[in-house]
């Protein structure tokens, strides 16, 4: 098992939310609330972490921690195979050095500020190749995790430097994340120099941790998606409130001017609002459990498709036949390329993503921006070819 260390309200984990919102620091200790609301998600994932540093410290494969159990939950096959591939990536670089890893390492820094403190995933120093690798793991499906200047692991980054001052190398920095679907693949790589991760934290790690102490100011983003202080947060009311009841005293036929500069602030508080209603819903859903009584909201039975009763199978065949089957269906790409390393590489020469239109995503997202054309700019080839006929 993994120890637990007292959490730090300025932890890595969290460094997000609070190097941009400073408020929350403040809001979480007066409410006295833990760090993240997605308490099954959390649960999941730590065991997932206790797993994999079991099998990193002990040697052993994924498969052998099957109904094992790991933070009260039981390891599954599903659980294992995404921790194999975290392990496959920790042993693949570790194997070309003769050195002892850092599993679930523990960092401190009071000097640097008395709540710096976190917990490393996986690390090692490769003293040959002036390296420094860093592996952190993300085991949840639906929030991909960049590694780019990512605080997280640039945090856990520097927490590593400061036990060697006089190392001036680079820091390989590795995202983890094998039940997710990102473009990269679910490891991503960024490499930094030591050097410019420790002037990261002088200039901008260091302040946004100084700030929380005396900075009560909240700010809306994606980093509210884990904050549990969502339905107390008086921002997150606010833009939810706002958003219910505009236009509700407009006066007739009033003029309501929508301005690009309008839309650019709003479109980036969808996210936000997002994140509040989620977590309204959850907390209904929670008190409705609870026998509590709302005049806005019931419990039900979730929709669900009609099954046949065990027999079925049996008795639509003698009757139908093979009509009464589905006919095979190649797999898709991404099921294709696991069956082994020739099937990966014709997945490469035969599998293409095909273009199904355009759609709205934030500035953070991977893709690349496109530069829509006009109606006057569509056409000008058209009017320009009239107008040059007209006599």
């Amino acid at each position: 098992m993994i120890n637990q260390l007292a959490h730090s309200p300025l932890g890595a984990s969290g460094a997000e939310r609070w190097m941009n919102c400073a408020g929350s620091v403040a809001l979480l200790n007066a409410l006295e609330m833990p760090e993240t609301d997605e308490a099954d998600y959390q649960i999941e994932g730590t065991a997932a972490h206790e797993a994999g540093a079991l099998a990193l410290t002990e040697n052993l494969e994924s498969w052998e921690l099957v109904g094992r159990m790991f933070n009260g939950v039981e390891c599954s096959e599903e659980m294992a195979t995404a921790v194999q591939t975290y392990l496959d990536v920790c042993r693949c670089e570790l194997l070309a050095c003769d050195v002892n890893p850092l599993v679930e390492h523990h960092i401190s820094a009071p000097d640097f500020h008395r709540n710096f403190s976190g917990t490393v995933d996986f690390a090692f120093w490769d003293d040959a190749q002036d390296l420094l690798h860093v592996y952190d793991y993300k085991h949840g499906v639906g929030v991909m995790v960049e590694v780019e200047h990512n605080p997280q692991i640039m945090y856990y980054a520097y927490g590593l430097l400061r036990q060697k001052p006089a190392f001036h190398g680079q820091v390989m920095l590795r995202i983890v994340q094998p039940r997710g679907f990102h473009p990269d693949g679910p490891v991503r790589s960024w490499l930094a120099y030591a050097d410019d991760i420790r002037q990261w934290a002088i200039d901008v790690l260091k302040p946004a941790m100084d700030a929380t102490e005396i900075d009560r100011g909240l700010c809306a983003g994606d980093w509210c998606r884990f904050c549990p202080a969502k339905l107390v947060c008086p921002l997150m009311h606010g833009l939810f409130e706002a958003a219910t009841i505009h236009g509700q005293h407009a006066q007739e036929n009033e003029h309501i001017t929508i301005d690009a500069g309008r839309l650019d602030r709003e479109y980036a508080l969808i996210a936000p609002v997002k994140f509040y209603i989620k977590a309204l819903e959850a907390e209904i859903f929670r008190r409705l459990q609870q026998g509590k009584t709302f005049t806005s909201a019931k419990l039900v039975n979730q929709r669900a498709n009609r099954v046949f009763k065990p027999g079925a199978a049996e008795l639509f065949s003698s009757k139908y036949g093979d009509k009464a089957f589905s006919r095979p269906e190649l797999l898709s790409p991404a099921q294709m390329a696991l069956i082994d390393a020739h099937a990966k590489e014709l997945v490469k020469e035969w599998a293409f993503t095909p273009t199904t239109g355009m759609t709205v995503a934030p500035m953070s997202d991977k893709r690349p921006a496109i530069k829509a054309s006009s109606l006057k700019e569509t056409f000008a080839g058209v009017i320009n070819d009239e107008t040059n006929h007209v006599t």
